[in-house]
């Protein structure tokens, strides 16, 4: 994919943070750089020989420069190899996290399935490995963190984590509601981890103000050269308020709030009904984690790559109870049998085509991955409801039924 065929190219996101080491090194503020690259891009917008590609705009906060004036200290090939190694163990982390959702029969194919995996971000197919997001390690050190989190009650690991990511992007902080989700008594420690993280933003403003406020203006002028929203309902209204030339806010403002407000209400209501009917962990983290994920303000491909293996896990476990449910029907021949097996094995593999098919041949992503996640995420709230009997969903050795 990288060297014959796609986008032909490789790690696109890395220019950004290398861009700005060079920067640093020649005693350039980064943040100054990125305006003039990005201004001088808005303004040259539909100008005849106009460069199309973005500018080269650094996005992270404040507190980041001076890491990236440490790594200024060392070799380019150095940094690459560091950089590389801590990527592609972001990526297993990730799917090591992944397949522990599973149950003991799941675990006997998603092994042979994790490869694929990596290039299904959020189910729908898509290079986006190749970019070298720094979400790729921060996700991985975030689901790695959470093992121990819902297996051994130990969430300690993964405060530290979820606040060490939110240096470089404030919205995952809205991944402390999944050890909520898991167990109420999580509140307190979620929100002081809420509250420290919101309060190291904040700082940034106080200490380093210029910088902070041409930070803010670099992801202003960003929005307004790639309106880049994201693949959430947010994104989705705000790509199309602005292909018709109207304002985004405050209307993705307003959806916003009341989807999030919406969905909170339900996962909160979904989590008492785990905990009432005592229902096997492995059924609940993947929905809890994926209708976590939706509370993302700007929901990425690369955010969607690290519940890809928990969004597979829900539509399997949907698919095997509509096959189950099938086959206790017992019908009069095995031709009808046969058929009524058949009939969920082909509706999955038309969902899983459609979106799939249209981003290949149609507009790339919008909205079709919205409505994967959301498809997957009500199925998974059905399964809740409708949960597969057998060995594999136990808990302390009981079978839950």
């Amino acid at each position: 994919m990288a060297f014959t065929g796609g986008t032909g190219h490789f790690g696109w996101d890395t220019y950004y943070p290398w861009h700005a080491i060079q920067d640093l090194r020649h005693g350039i503020d980064p943040y100054a750089d990125s305006i003039a690259a990005a201004t001088r891009a808005i303004q040259n917008q539909g100008l005849p020989g106009a460069e199309k590609k973005s500018p080269l705009v650094y996005q992270y906060p404040s507190l980041t420069l001076p890491l990236l004036r440490l790594l200024a200290l060392f070799p380019g090939w150095a940094l690459a190899l560091a950089y590389g190694t801590a990527v592609a163990t972001g990526v297993l982390l990730q799917l090591w996290a992944g397949f522990q959702m599973a149950d003991k029969y799941e675990r006997r194919w998603l092994p042979m399935m994790l490869p694929a995996i990596l290039f299904f971000p959020g189910l729908v197919t898509d290079d986006a490995i190749l970019s070298g997001n720094v979400a790729y390690i921060l996700y991985g050190m975030i689901l790695a963190a959470a093992v121990p989190g819902w297996k051994r009650n130990n969430w300690s690991w993964y405060y530290i984590a979820i606040l060490s990511a939110s240096i470089f992007k404030i919205p995952f902080l809205m991944l402390l509601a999944f050890p909520v989700l898991l167990d109420w008594r999580q509140w307190f420690r979620s929100g002081i981890t809420a509250a420290t993280g919101v309060l190291i933003f904040v700082a940034q403003m106080l200490l380093w103000p210029q910088m902070f406020r041409e930070y803010l203006l670099t992801l202003r002028l960003m929005f307004v050269w790639g309106h880049d929203y994201g693949f959430g309902p947010m994104g989705i209204l705000g790509e199309a308020l602005l292909r018709r030339g109207l304002p985004a806010s405050p209307a993705t403002t307003i959806l916003y709030v009341a989807f999030a407000g919406a969905l909170g209400i339900v996962l909160l209501v979904l989590a008492r009904r785990v905990r009432e009917w005592n229902l096997p962990l492995e059924r609940w983290v993947p929905v809890a984690l994926v209708g976590t994920l939706l509370l993302n303000p700007r929901i990425k491909k690369y955010d969607l790559a690290a519940i890809s293996v928990p969004m597979l896990l829900i539509g399997w476990r949907t698919l095997r109870y509509a096959l189950e449910r099938s086959a206790n029907k017992k019908p009069a021949g095995n031709s009808v049998l046969s058929r009524f097996l058949r009939m969920p094995i082909l509706a999955a593999v038309v969902c899983f085509l459609i979106p799939n098919i249209a981003t290949v041949i149609g507009p790339p992503w919008f909205p079709g991955e919205l409505l994967v996640l959301l498809a997957v995420f009500a199925m998974g709230v059905w399964s809740l409801d409708h949960p597969v009997l057998d060995e594999g969903c136990s808990r302390e050795g009981k079978i839950v039924r």
